[in-house]
């Protein structure tokens, strides 16, 4: 969906909700013909015809792959192409298990901070089904008292959550991931002194988003595997889920590598299984997402069709849009400037185009990217593996970006 289209359609919205509320009636206003008016009808304007995109074809893909694994002292990397809502390309390259199992487009990566577009889809579900309010204090979805003590008139919500200007201080606690630790803090203990929702207030926050997933759980009374599986995974034939012991085909399960050693086993990632007590713990869900790049590639297909996949609404519109729809504030963040969507984010001017969706992710080894053009449909999902970290001009890491220039502008 186009960027200010987002903008409006959650403008609009809001607008309707205001009116509706007040009881008024929302009719056209009168036009009053006049003679010179009616004396001086336009001719239609041409449409003008659209220049055509570039479209990379698997060659070049197979190519650009290798090349950006060659360039980066990549252990192995996935990428999958989308384009008109569908995946269209996928390409592998490198190893799997070092010299031993070849990398494949089925293979599963731990794909960090991927994962926050996963539990922000898992949102924009519960939203659709009305089991949510975005702007509702948490406490409605907790039972008990959300207050940051040094704001306590502006509440903390789901919004504040997947813009991450919650307020919450990030913790990498392991104890503090749990449900009854989280409540602790969330009554007023684990917050910084700055005021929840303001763009000022931004601070990329893991910890926010394992207390999301913990708060859409209880808001679905359901696991979040349970939500995500049963709205999108199951009817788009994907096979993931938060744990990586979690997916059907744990044999397609790739360890994790960096600085060529293994980082995370699959032996440690088969112990990793859903709790199906809702908002038990949120140790997975800022980075335990676990599927292939196709795979993920399928869901950012559907954001780019506005929430259609073969021909079938799984998202509504509207959904689609909160997600994509940016704070008005640009933020800066590690050399670059983007607007914070929910939890996307809107860079313009990447790789030639307009603007992009995109999200980025790196944990143990792994550097991944999710993007696509709402002005065209077409994106591109990046999965490497054992790479070097350094990022590009856009703040993507240059193994991915390397991808994604070639994808969205191939030679």
């Amino acid at each position: 969906m186009n960027f200010r289209v987002s903008c409006l359609i959650l403008s609009c919205l809001l607008a309707l909700s205001s009116c509706a509320a007040q009881g008024e009636e929302l009719s056209p206003a009168p036009v009053a013909a006049t003679p010179s008016a009616a004396a001086a009808t336009p001719s239609p304007t041409p449409t003008p015809t659209p220049t055509p995109t570039p479209v990379i074809t698997q060659a070049q893909l197979d190519q650009a792959v290798a090349q950006a694994g060659s360039d980066h002292g990549a252990m192995a990397v996935q990428a999958a192409v989308i384009r008109d809502g569908e995946v269209v390309l996928e390409s592998a390259w490198g190893w799997a298990v070092r010299d031993s199992v070849a990398m494949t487009p089925q293979h599963k990566l731990r794909c960090a901070s991927l994962t926050k577009v996963a539990v922000g889809l898992s949102a924009a579900l519960l939203l659709d089904q009305g089991l949510i309010d975005p702007e509702a204090n948490l406490s409605t979805y907790w039972g008990s008292t959300v207050c940051n003590p040094y704001y306590p008139d502006d509440p903390v919500t789901i919004d504040t959550l997947l813009t991450h200007t919650s307020s919450l201080s990030d913790s990498s606690s392991l104890s503090a991931l749990k449900g009854s630790a989280a409540r602790q803090r969330l009554a007023g203990s684990g917050f910084q002194s700055l005021r929840p929702g303001d763009p000022a207030s931004w601070g990329y926050n893991n910890f926010g988003f394992s207390v999301l997933g913990m708060t859409l759980e209880r808001a679905a009374q359901q696991p979040l595997d349970q939500v995500l599986g049963e709205g999108l995974l199951e009817p788009m034939g994907i096979d993931a889920a938060f744990e990586g012991g979690s997916v059907t085909h744990t044999e397609l399960l790739a360890p994790l590598y960096q600085g060529g050693s293994v980082s995370r086993s699959v032996s440690e990632m088969l112990g990793y299984v859903c709790n199906p007590t809702p908002g038990y713990r949120g140790n997975f869900f800022a980075g335990g997402f676990t599927c292939s790049a196709g795979e993920l590639a399928k869901l950012a297909a559907l954001l780019s069709a506005d929430g259609v996949y073969e021909g079938e609404a799984l998202l509504s519109p509207e959904a689609v849009a909160y997600l994509e729809t940016p704070m008005e504030t640009p933020i800066t963040y590690r050399d670059s400037t983007f607007y914070q969507c929910r939890p996307l984010r809107y860079q313009e001017g990447m790789y030639g185009r307009k603007g992009l969706y995109y999200h980025t992710g790196s944990a143990y080894g792994f550097y991944g990217l999710l993007s696509y053009d709402p002005e065209t449909g077409d994106g591109v999902v990046v999965f490497t593996n054992g790479a070097e970290g350094s990022t590009d001009a856009y703040g993507v890491y240059a193994v991915c970006g390397e991808i994604a220039r070639a994808v969205y502008n191939p030679a």
